[in-house]
């Protein structure tokens, strides 16, 4: 999902991913309903569900009864998609689900002079658009997001990339590099801020 422009995290077991949505805003929840653990997908949505989130919650699942799929849905999910299926159908699913933004729920996010769309991906700096390659849109969603967090290196490249960096190179440097250019903001008095020693913090407005 990261090609499409999507920040993703894992969580390999259920009380794990219970911790994460508990813990963190996400536009989205991908549930694998066979998750290890003590606590199946069909326990986390309802879990969820039970505690006030109404994130949208997509259900994955090899099993093709009737009454699997009723589980699901009687558990809060939203969809529910059979294994195997189309990774374009899974992202044609995701993109129809966020466009049942609940009434008067802005997507538009401002900071300083440039404006972010969370659901269309559509950037504009001093009100032009802004074409932003994958991978940058990726590392400014992620900033946006954590408001005022400082992101390590390590962070950056776990979200952006997954982990997969040349640890020996400026990755991340550069993508910062490119990201205040694309967006006119100055490395010194702009809101990406870099905190020495430590990573960088979108400051908000």
């Amino acid at each position: 999902m990261g090609e499409a422009g999507h920040v993703v995290d894992f969580a390999h077991d259920g009380e794990t991913g219970l911790l994460y949505a508990a813990t963190s805003e996400y536009d989205l929840l991908l549930l694998d309903v066979m998750l290890s653990g003590e606590k199946d997908g069909i326990d986390v949505c309802r879990s969820l569900r039970q505690q006030g989130f109404i994130l949208p919650v997509i259900m994955l699942t090899g099993k093709t009864h009737v009454r699997d799929r009723v589980d699901g849905l009687d558990a809060g999910a939203d969809d529910y998609v059979l294994k195997p299926f189309s990774i374009t159908e899974l992202k044609a699913r995701i993109r129809a689900l966020q466009r049942k933004q609940l009434p008067g729920t802005s997507t538009l996010i401002e900071i300083s002079d440039v404006s972010i769309d969370t659901v269309t991906h559509l950037v504009t700096a001093g009100g032009k658009p802004v074409d932003l390659p994958a991978i940058e849109y990726r590392a400014l969603e992620y900033f946006i997001s954590n408001p005022a967090r400082v992101l390590t290196r390590t962070m950056l490249e776990e979200h952006v990339w997954g982990g997969e960096t040349d640890n020996r190179s400026n990755t991340v440097e550069a993508l910062i590099k490119r990201l205040r250019q694309h967006l006119g903001w100055d490395a010194l008095t702009g809101p990406l801020q870099t905190v020495r020693g430590q990573g960088y913090r979108l400051k908000p407005s």
